[in-house]
């Protein structure tokens, strides 16, 4: 049973910590705290709520520790209270405070200062610990982190989940390479003919890679391959024909250039595999996350092979 609860003070965003009779004491320093706006499958996200801040969220994901080089973050989820909230909490005096401890109850014509025990009396806005359901562990597999919320919301695969002896559950999650899995294209490199077309899937792509599942990750990965391989080959030879991507694979492979025809090659079997006909048929597995980013990092490699980046 969960058995902590975090409170947000709405005037100064100081931040408390308590058990669920809501007694507390001041979180000092104040944790790197986010808004997460879903935790489980991404197919159950919910996508068209937007939240500003904290005291507004649904849930609350408190970081703990992040390793840049591994980009693992783990930390503690926590939901929005049900009943009544804010709530009425009783607190020990913040250490943000220089002066003796004073109640957000206070007003101009009241204050409510310590009692007895040294507590005092306030209203927070109030999350409990999040607790991981048997379905939840039955999709995790798939199961994703997601952060922020509206255009702002970033997806990130969710690697353990931890019981801790508070009951809080600690969650291991990886941050998606986004952007650092695809180089800077410089568009004076790019054919004039087609550099719109080729920006426009680059785009696209690296927007996915924030916040798609793994399947629409490897369909936008392979229609930017695509947009630049055709740019290459009908700017540089005689065909004026496109092709598809396994096509141009071939194509490029025959051209002594086998990095980058087998590139494309590895990245259309990938997109391949997330068609039901094809897992049938062959008995694959749905395209994962780490198909998603071996899909960012090949079609990274294909603009390098292409020379068109810095």
């Amino acid at each position: 049973m969960t058995n902590t609860a975090i409170g947000v003070d709405q005037n100064t965003s100081l931040l408390y910590e308590g058990s669920l009779s809501l007694y507390g004491h001041a979180i000092w320093p104040s944790p790197f705290m986010s808004i997460a706006a879903h935790a489980g499958a991404l197919c159950d996200w919910k996508r068209d709520r937007d939240y500003v801040r904290l005291e507004d969220a649904p849930m609350l994901f408190r970081e703990d520790s992040f390793d840049p080089v591994a980009r693992v973050r783990r930390g503690r989820l926590y939901v929005r209270r049900t009943a009544e909230n804010p709530a009425s909490w009783y607190v020990q005096r913040h250490p943000a405070y220089a002066a003796p401890g004073q109640s957000n109850l206070s007003g101009p014509n009241v204050h409510v200062g310590l009692d007895a025990r040294g507590f005092l009396p306030m209203r927070l806005v109030t999350f409990q610990s999040w607790l991981a359901s048997a379905e939840f562990f039955s999709k995790r597999r798939d199961a994703v982190l997601v952060l922020g919320s509206g255009e702002r919301a970033t997806v990130h695969p969710v690697l353990d989940v931890e019981r801790l002896a508070t009951g809080e559950e600690l969650i291991t999650v990886r941050t998606r390479p986004g952007l650092s899995g695809l180089p800077e294209l410089i568009v004076a490199l790019l054919p004039e003919q087609y550099a719109g077309h080729v920006i426009e899937q680059y785009e696209k792509a690296a927007n996915s890679a924030f916040r798609d599942d793994a399947e629409s990750v490897i369909d936008r990965c392979r229609e930017a391959a695509t947009a630049a391989l055709n740019a290459e080959r009908l700017n540089f030879s005689d065909v004026q024909k496109a092709e598809d991507l396994a096509a141009l694979g071939k194509f490029f492979a025959t051209q002594g250039k086998e990095i980058l025809g087998n590139a494309a090659l590895i990245l259309a079997r990938l997109h391949a595999r997330g068609k039901s006909a094809e897992q049938i048929k062959r008995g694959t597995l749905p395209p994962s996350e780490a198909d998603a980013e071996s899909a960012i990092t090949l079609l990274g490699l294909i603009y390098r092979e292409l020379r068109w980046t810095r």
